[in-house]
C-alpha cells in the first residue's frame, strides 16, 4: 500500500469518527425537506384531537371550605374519652384530610342525595355506546338470555327480592366509585388547617349541592362519632363500676375476716411492736454503756488498792468522797503537828506518842472508807449486769413475738394493699363515670367549621377549550417533527456531494437526476441531449478530465457498492454520451457473474466477448465487439466462455495486455464491474485503469455499506476519481437544500437551461 492510500485511509478514518453535532439550520431543513409528513401527520393529529375534545362533556366545578382543630371550651378534661384533633398535629389533619375523602362520607352523599339514579353515576342509565353493540349476547331471543343469566348466575334463583337487593348495592358501589373519582381535598396554604372541597359534575348546581353536602356530612359524623364514643364509653364504665364495687367489697371483708380470725386490731400492728424493739433497743445500749463504765471504774480502783502507799487515794471516787477529803485534811494537820512535836519533844515524848496514834487512826478510817467505795463500785457493776441481761432478755422475747406477729400480718397486709387498691381504681372509674355522663350533654360541637359554602360556578371548569387546542397543536406538531427526525435518523443514505465529502473525504464529481419519463435514462440521453441528465453527464465527464489535468484519462472503471444502484445505467449513458461527442468509445460488460449490458441494449445472443477474447489468440479484435444500434458505441459483451474465474481473468497478465492495447486504440474505455462489497474484480481490475466512479443510490444506500466499500478500493490503491450520485430527485434535493449546490436547484430559473 502506497503512502497515499495510506493518507487516504487516515482521513477516511478521522472523517467517519467526527462529530460536529447537528445545527439549527440542519433541523430547519431536515424539516422542510419533509414538510408534506409533517403537516400531514400535525393536521391529523390536530383535527383528531380537535373532535374528541368537543366530544367531551362540559364539567363544572364547586368548592367549599372547613376548617379543621376549632378551640373549645372545655366544662369538663374528658380528652381521654372522646378526644378531639385540635392538638393532633399534622398527621391528625392529614388524617381528617383522608376521611373527608373516604368511601364512608361518598356513600352517606350518595344515599342522601340519591345519586345513584342519575346517569351520570350509574353507567346503566347512559346511553349505548359503540362498544355495546359489539356484545354478541344482546342479539340473542330474550328466553335464551334468561336461561344463560341462570346459568351464569345461578345463585340469584333464590328470590327476585335478593336480586334486587344486590342490584341495588352493586349500583351505589359504582355510584360511589364514580363519586370519589370526581372528589378533590386538598390544604389551601402549607401549614393552614382551611381544606379546600372541590367537587366536579355535568351539572353546576348538582356540584354545588354536593360541594356543600360533603362537610355537612363530615361534621354530623363527627358529632355521632363523639356521641358513639361517649355512649360506649358510659356503657363500658358502668360494667367496669360493677365489677370494681364487687372486688371492693369482697377484698375488705376478707381483711376483716382476717383480724378476727388471728385477733388482730386495728392498733396491735407492725409499729408498736416495732417502738418497743427499738426503746428497748435504746435501752439495752445504754445499760451496756453503764456496765462498761461501771467496771472500767471497778478496775480501775482494784489495781490502785492493789498497790502500795496511797494510790489509792487518787482514784476519782476516793478524790470526790467528802469524808475522805475531811479525814485526808485532819491525816495532814495530824503530820504537821507531828513535825512541829518532833522538833520539841522527841519521838517518846506522850504528845508525840498521841498525834502518831491519832495519824495511825485517821489513815485507818481512810483506808475503811476507801473498801466501802470499792465494795460499792463492785455493787454498781452487779447492777449494771443485771440491768443488761434483763434487758436483752426482753429484747430476744419481743424478737421472737414480732416474728411471730409479723408471719401473721403477711397475709393481712397484702389483703389490706388489694383493697386499697380496688377502693382507689373504683373510685377513679367512678369520678371518670360521672365526668363522661356530664359532657354526654355537653359536648355537642364538632372539631371543624364551615369556613364558606360552594356558590354556582361562572364557567366550566373542563375541558379548557383555549388550553387543550394550545396543548394539541403543540403536542401534535411535537409528534410530527419527532417522527420526521426519526425517519431522518433510520434513512442513512447520502443526500448531497457536502455530505459525501464530509462523511468520505472524497470528491462527489457528479449528481444524475433520475429520470421520469417512460424511456430508460441511456435512451433518454439521446432523444434529450441537452435535458438536464445530459447535462449532468457532461459535468461528470469534465470532472474526470479534471481529476488528472496532467494525464489523460482513458480507461475508466464505474462500480458500486451494491447491486441496483444505477452502476450499468450510467456506465451506458456516459459511454453513449462519449460516443456521441465524437469520442472513439468502447464499454466492456466486466460483470462476468450477473451481466446487464446484453439486456438494456438488446444485444444479440451468444456474442463473443470479453472471456473469449481472454481464452483465444490471434484473432480479430472486431469478433468481440458488438456496435450499438443507437450510437456509435462499441459494447464489449461479457462472453460465453464459460467455468473460467473472474479473479484470475482480471489479474491475469493477459488483462494488463487488452487495456494496454483497449488504451492505445480508444479515446475513453469503460469498464462496468460488479459491486465491491459482492466480489472482488473491482478491486483488481481497478489498479490496472486510470480513474473508477464510484456510484451511490440516492438517499438509499447505507452509509455503513459506502464506507465499507470505498475502505476496500482505497486499500487496494484503487485511484478513485470521486462519487456520483445517481437517481437523485432534484425537486426534493433542492427543497432539502443540504449544503450550497442545494441552492442551485432550489431556483426554477434554472430549468430554462434545459430541454427536457
Amino acid at each position: 500500500m502506497n503512502k497515499a492510500a495510506n493518507i487516504k485511509l487516515e482521513k477516511l478514518g478521522l472523517l467517519a469518527e467526527r462529530d460536529d453535532g447537528i445545527s439549527l439550520f440542519e433541523v430547519f431543513h431536515t424539516l422542510w425537506f419533509r414538510r408534506r409528513l409533517l403537516l400531514t401527520t400535525a393536521l391529523f393529529i390536530i383535527a383528531v384531537g380537535l373532535i374528541i375534545l368537543h366530544q367531551q362533556p362540559l364539567r363544572y366545578t364547586a368548592s367549599s371550605s372547613i376548617i379543621i382543630g376549632v378551640p373549645q371550651n372545655q366544662i369538663v378534661d374528658i380528652d381521654s374519652i372522646v378526644a378531639g384533633i385540635s392538638g393532633g398535629g399534622h398527621s391528625a389533619f392529614i388524617g381528617e384530610m383522608q376521611v373527608l375523602q373516604s368511601r364512608g362520607i361518598a356513600r352517606k352523599v350518595v344515599e342522601k342525595l340519591n345519586l345513584s339514579s342519575l346517569p351520570e353515576f350509574n353507567p346503566s342509565l347512559r346511553p349505548r355506546s359503540l362498544s355495546s353493540y359489539l356484545n354478541p349476547i344482546q342479539y340473542l331471543p330474550d328466553n335464551w338470555k334468561f336461561y344463560a343469566e341462570s346459568l351464569l348466575q345461578p345463585e340469584q334463583s333464590a328470590g327476585a327480592d335478593t336480586v334486587k337487593e344486590e342490584q341495588a348495592n352493586q349500583r351505589l358501589e359504582v355510584a360511589t366509585s364514580i363519586f370519589q373519582s370526581k372528589l378533590r381535598v386538598g390544604q389551601r396554604e402549607q401549614f393552614s388547617n382551611v381544606i379546600i372541597i372541590s367537587f366536579e359534575s355535568l351539572d353546576p348546581r348538582l356540584a354545588v349541592e354536593i360541594a356543600n353536602e360533603i362537610p355537612e356530612s363530615y361534621i354530623i359524623g363527627q358529632l355521632e362519632a363523639k356521641f358513639e364514643a361517649t355512649e360506649k364509653a358510659t356503657v363500658w364504665l358502668d360494667e367496669q363500676l360493677a365489677n370494681l364495687k364487687l372486688a371492693v367489697e369482697e377484698s375488705e371483708q376478707a381483711v376483716q375476716f382476717y383480724r378476727e380470725k388471728f385477733d388482730i386490731t386495728e392498733t396491735q400492728g407492725g409499729e408498736i411492736v416495732i417502738e418497743q424493739l427499738s426503746a428497748i433497743n435504746g435501752q439495752l445500749i445504754i445499760a451496756r454503756a453503764e456496765r462498761a463504765q461501771a467496771e472500767a471504774r471497778l478496775s480501775q480502783m482494784r489495781k490502785l488498792t492493789q498497790g502500795e502507799g496511797s494510790a489509792a487515794e487518787s482514784a476519782l471516787e476516793v478524790l470526790s468522797s467528802g469524808l475522805i477529803q475531811g479525814l485526808q485534811k485532819l491525816e495532814a494537820e495530824l503530820e504537821q503537828r507531828q513535825s512541829n512535836y518532833t522538833s520539841e519533844y522527841g519521838a517518846k515524848h506522850p504528845k508525840m506518842i498521841q498525834v502518831k496514834s491519832e495519824i495511825a487512826e485517821v489513815r485507818g478510817r481512810i483506808k475503811r472508807e476507801i473498801g466501802k467505795i470499792a465494795s460499792g463500785l463492785e455493787n454498781e457493776a452487779d447492777v449494771a449486769r443485771i440491768r443488761e441481761r434483763s434487758l436483752e432478755t426482753s429484747l430476744a422475747q419481743l424478737k421472737k413475738e414480732s416474728s411471730e406477729q409479723n408471719r401473721e400480718s403477711v397475709e393481712l397486709r397484702a389483703l389490706e394493699r388489694e383493697a386499697a387498691a380496688n377502693r382507689t381504681l373504683f373510685e377513679t372509674f367512678l369520678n371518670r363515670f360521672k365526668e363522661t355522663n356530664t359532657t354526654g350533654s355537653l359536648q355537642r360541637e364538632a372539631d371543624a367549621r364551615i369556613v364558606s359554602e360552594a356558590g354556582l360556578p361562572g364557567g366550566p371548569s373542563s375541558p379548557n377549550i383555549k388550553k387543550a387546542t394550545v396543548l394539541i397543536v403543540a403536542g401534535a406538531l411535537l409528534f410530527s417533527a419527532m417522527l420526521v427526525f426519526l425517519i431522518q435518523a433510520l434513512s442513512s443514505g447520502m443526500m448531497s456531494p457536502e455530505q459525501i465529502e464530509n462523511d468520505l473525504g472524497i470528491p462527489a464529481i457528479g449528481l444524475i437526476p433520475k429520470v421520469k419519463r417512460r424511456l430508460q435514462p441511456h435512451d433518454y440521453i439521446l432523444k434529450k441531449p441537452h435535458s438536464s441528465y445530459a447535462e449532468a453527464l457532461n459535468s461528470l465527464r469534465t470532472s474526470l478530465i479534471l481529476s488528472a489535468p496532467d494525464d489523460a484519462v482513458k480507461t475508466i472503471q464505474i462500480t458500486s457498492s451494491v447491486p441496483e444502484e444505477g452502476k450499468s445505467t450510467l456506465a451506458i449513458s456516459l459511454a453513449r454520451l462519449l460516443a456521441q461527442s465524437g469520442k472513439k468509445t468502447i464499454l466492456i460488460d466486466c460483470d462476468l457473474r450477473r451481466a446487464t449490458l446484453e439486456k438494456k441494449l438488446s444485444l444479440p445472443a451468444n456474442s463473443k466477448g470479453l472471456t473469449d477474447l481472454m481464452l483465444e489468440t490471434e484473432v480479430e479484435f472486431s469478433e468481440f465487439v458488438v456496435e450499438d444500434q443507437k450510437s456509435s458505441l462499441l459494447i464489449m459483451p461479457k462472453g460465453n466462455a464459460k467455468y473460467v474465474n473472474a479473479s484470475d481473468i482480471f489479474a491475469s497478465y493477459r488483462m494488463e495486455k487488452i487495456i494496454t492495447f483497449l488504451r492505445k486504440h480508444f479515446d475513453y474505455v469503460i469498464f462496468d464491474t460488479p459491486p465491491v462489497m459482492a466480489v472482488s474484480d473491482a478491486k483488481i481490475l481497478g489498479r490496472m485503469v486510470d480513474k473508477t466512479v464510484f456510484v451511490i443510490h440516492w438517499y438509499k444506500t447505507p452509509k455503513k455499506v459506502i464506507k465499507a466499500a470505498v475502505q476496500q478500493l482505497i486499500s487496494h490503491e484503487v485511484d478513485i476519481a470521486g462519487c456520483v450520485l445517481q437517481q437523485v430527485n432534484l425537486k426534493r434535493y433542492g427543497s432539502y437544500g443540504y449544503g450550497d449546490s442545494g441552492y442551485y436547484y432550489q431556483h426554477s430559473k434554472y430549468g430554462q437551461y434545459y430541454s427536457g
